[in-house]
C-alpha cells in the first residue's frame, strides 16, 4: 500500500455488490491495525437500506470505529428517491467520504477506509458515483474489490471499474475452497494493476498480502 506523506492515507473500495466489499473493509482495518495504524472505516454506501449497519457491525467485530450517517437521516422520512429507476439514495455518499476524512483527520486515525456502494450489474450511475467520490477525496488508493469465484465475467467488470473510477489495485474476495483464482490471472493481465490482497476465509484475520507464485501453484 501506498501511504500518504500527510496522514491521513485515504483508502477507497469499489466492487459490484455481493463481492465482499463490505466484509473486507473489516478485514483490511484489522491488518492495518495489526501493524500499528489506527483506521477509521466510512460507510458512504448509502444504497442499500441495511448497508451502514452491515459496516458497523463489522467494525465493531474488528474492534476499529466506523464513522457513519446518523441513523435517523439514513432511514428516516426523509430519504428521497433519486437517480434511476429502481434507485434510491439516502443521502450524499460524496459528502459521507469528505466528512469521513474530516472526521479522521480530527480524531487523528492515519487510514481511512471508505466503503462504496456497489450495484449487482456496472450502471452508470455507480460508475458516476465512484467517480465522484474519488475524485471529491483523491485516495492514495482505490481498491477494486473481485469475488473470486466470479470466473471470466471478471474481466468485463474491472475493466468497467478500471474506465470509470480508474483502481490503482485489485483485492481478491472468497479465495477459499473451491475458488482456483483464474479470474486473478485475466484481471491482473487485461488491467496491468497489481492483486495486492487475498481474503482466504470467513474471519476477520483470514487475509493476506497476495502472493503470486502461490496463485501459479494453486492453479
Amino acid at each position: 500500500l501506498r501511504y500518504a506523506k500527510q496522514p491521513p492515507t485515504i483508502i477507497m473500495l469499489a466492487g459490484l455488490q455481493g463481492s465482499g466489499k463490505t466484509t473486507l473493509a473489516g478485514k483490511l482495518a484489522v491488518w492495518l491495525k495489526d501493524r500499528g495504524h489506527t483506521p477509521l472505516l466510512v460507510a458512504a454506501d448509502l444504497q442499500r437500506p441495511n448497508a451502514v449497519t452491515q459496516l458497523q457491525v463489522v467494525g465493531e467485530r474488528a474492534g476499529v470505529p466506523v464513522y457513519a450517517p446518523e441513523q435517523g437521516n439514513v432511514f428516516g422520512h426523509d430519504a428521497v428517491a433519486e437517480g434511476g429507476e429502481g434507485t434510491r439514495s439516502y443521502g450524499d455518499p460524496v459528502a459521507v467520504s469528505k466528512f469521513g476524512v474530516a472526521e479522521a483527520r480530527a480524531k487523528q486515525h492515519d487510514v481511512v477506509i471508505i466503503d462504496t456502494a456497489g450495484r449487482l450489474a456496472v450502471d452508470e450511475n455507480l460508475m458516476q458515483q465512484a467517480a465522484d467520490i474519488r475524485a471529491a477525496i483523491e485516495p492514495d488508493e482505490v481498491l477494486f474489490v473481485i469475488d473470486a469465484m466470479i470466473g471470466q465475467a471478471a474481466v468485463e467488470t474491472a475493466e468497467a471499474f478500471l474506465h470509470g473510477v480508474d483502481f490503482t489495485g485489485v483485492v481478491l474476495s472468497k479465495l477459499d475452497g473451491d475458488a482456483r483464482g483464474g479470474a486473478a490471472l485475466s484481471v491482473a493481465s487485461v488491467t496491468g494493476r497489481p492483486i495486492m490482497f487475498a481474503s482466504t476465509g470467513e474471519g476477520v484475520k483470514d487475509f493476506e498480502v497476495f502472493h503470486p507464485d502461490r496463485m501459479a501453484s494453486r492453479i
